[in-house]
């Protein structure tokens, strides 16, 4: 008889246990946590959350349920769920999964908190909840992709991921949780990706704060009586890795992002340093840079960005900063970096070509090759170089938590610093409510 996806991943989500879990896939769920904790610290302050909070404020006010990350106020779990899904990823520097060219982590988390928060969770339900749903909407990402044959952004995976973990933290009936994973599959925004990369603003980036909002949605009205169709899970021709829930663990696969931009730039930033840095070169010695990548990479934007947005949906603008700076971090999304007449010259003499070696390799690997010209008339080439942050080319514990120092410089001080690295080393014997305190 042919097993019944949806039946096997709810089997899942009520019964995996974090005693049962590897100790290697509960280190990267502490590593996944403080990760995300730190891209929801440097965040908050995006203008898109600030309109975000006040159309919540204004449309779905209600009961105080959920923490408003950095805003010191509560909203009921929904609203939570879009504006802290929209922080989350305000700068894009949260993690991502390859195959599914897209962001788990951030689809997931919001509603996860939010849930966690109204329901006075332990960090060791937390950590169960985020595996499931990391493990969930990686693969209904897959499946997603697969049904439609057309590239969809985060939160039309993600929300059934969110729903998943929500479901075992608001503890659903396994009823319950069929439905809620077929509501928000219907739900979810079905986010046209390209477009959005090739003309960057706050509506979709990704889909994020949406999906996460659909997942919470999805698993209230669930535990309602609201009712769903049986999500793709259950779709027995493209399904197969349904089958490996809790036996593979996907997290593990997750890549980890150094700079806050669209992962596709970030080879040719590596490119770039590997060169500047075996050369010796300097920007004035610069005459031209030539990016050969894969199809996606191109359509990123490449105008000299006037928005946030911009400059993270941007190819050349974080390899311009990174020559000029010698790195690219989260300050220099800012207008004066925008409006620095050096950066508007340098992208000017770059250009990005599609190649026809490194597209076979995506979206496996995340690939890109630099020229830089120089002024005398040489060439010089990075060769093939990947992305860092991947599993062949990982961030290592430690350099995550220096990332956290650095993107919450300026936000907390060194000893809430010390005090998150700790919470999250231990958060199993600790409550969610005590993590909330560092990001009311």
């Amino acid at each position: 008889m042919t097993q019944d996806g949806n039946a096997r991943a709810i089997s899942f989500i009520h019964g995996l246990k974090l005693a049962a879990v590897p100790p290697e896939v509960v280190q990267r769920a502490r590593i996944c946590l403080l990760d995300l904790t730190g891209a929801c610290l440097a965040g908050a302050g995006a203008k898109g959350a600030r309109i975000l909070l006040d159309f919540a404020m204004g449309q779905m006010n209600g009961a105080g349920e959920a923490t408003i990350i950095r805003a010191g106020r509560k909203l009921p779990c929904a609203a939570a769920s879009l504006v802290n899904g929209f922080i989350v990823n305000a700068l894009d520097i949260d993690d991502g999964y390859r195959l599914v060219k897209g962001h788990p982590g951030a689809a997931v988390f919001p509603a996860l908190l939010a849930a966690a928060e109204q329901a006075g969770a332990t960090g060791k339900e937390f950590l169960e909840a985020l595996i499931i749903g990391y493990e969930v909407a990686i693969r209904a990402g897959v499946i997603l992709h697969a049904h439609y044959g057309f590239y969809h952004g985060s939160g039309a995976w993600g929300a059934v991921g969110a729903a998943a973990g929500v479901a075992r933290l608001l503890g659903l009936s396994p009823a319950q949780t069929g439905h809620a994973l077929g509501i928000a599959e219907s739900y979810a925004p079905l986010i046209p990706e390209i477009r959005a990369v090739e003309t960057p603003s706050m509506a979709p980036k990704d889909g994020i704060a949406w999906g996460a909002m659909v997942g919470m949605s999805a698993a209230l009205l669930a535990r309602r009586g609201y009712t769903g169709i049986p999500s793709l899970l259950g779709d027995g021709e493209i399904n197969r890795d349904v089958f490996t829930l809790g036996e593979e663990y996907r997290m593990m696969d997750l890549y980890f992002k150094p700079y806050p931009c669209c992962r596709w730039a970030h080879p040719a930033i590596e490119g770039l340093k590997k060169i500047m840095n075996e050369a010796g070169l300097t920007r004035e010695r610069i005459a031209g840079i030539r990016i050969r990548g894969f199809s996606e990479a191109v359509k990123l934007c490449r105008m000299v960005p006037t928005t946030m947005e911009e400059a993270e949906y941007n190819v050349l603008y974080p390899v311009a900063v990174t020559a000029l700076y010698g790195e690219f971090t989260p300050q220099h999304l800012r207008e004066e970096y925008f409006r620095n007449p050096e950066v508007g010259a340098l992208m000017a003499v770059m250009e990005i070509v599609a190649c026809p070696e490194i597209q076979e390799r995506f979206p496996r690997q995340c690939l890109a090759e630099v020229e830089i010209t120089t002024r005398d008339g040489r060439t010089v080439s990075s060769g093939l170089v990947a992305a860092k942050g991947d599993s062949e080319n990982p961030l290592t514990d430690e350099e995550l938590q220096n990332k956290f120092r650095l993107i919450t410089r300026g936000i907390i001080d060194e000893g809430q610093v010390r005090e998150i690295l700790e919470l999250v080393e231990s958060f199993e014997e600790h409550k969610v409510s005590d993590l909330v305190l560092h990001l009311a």
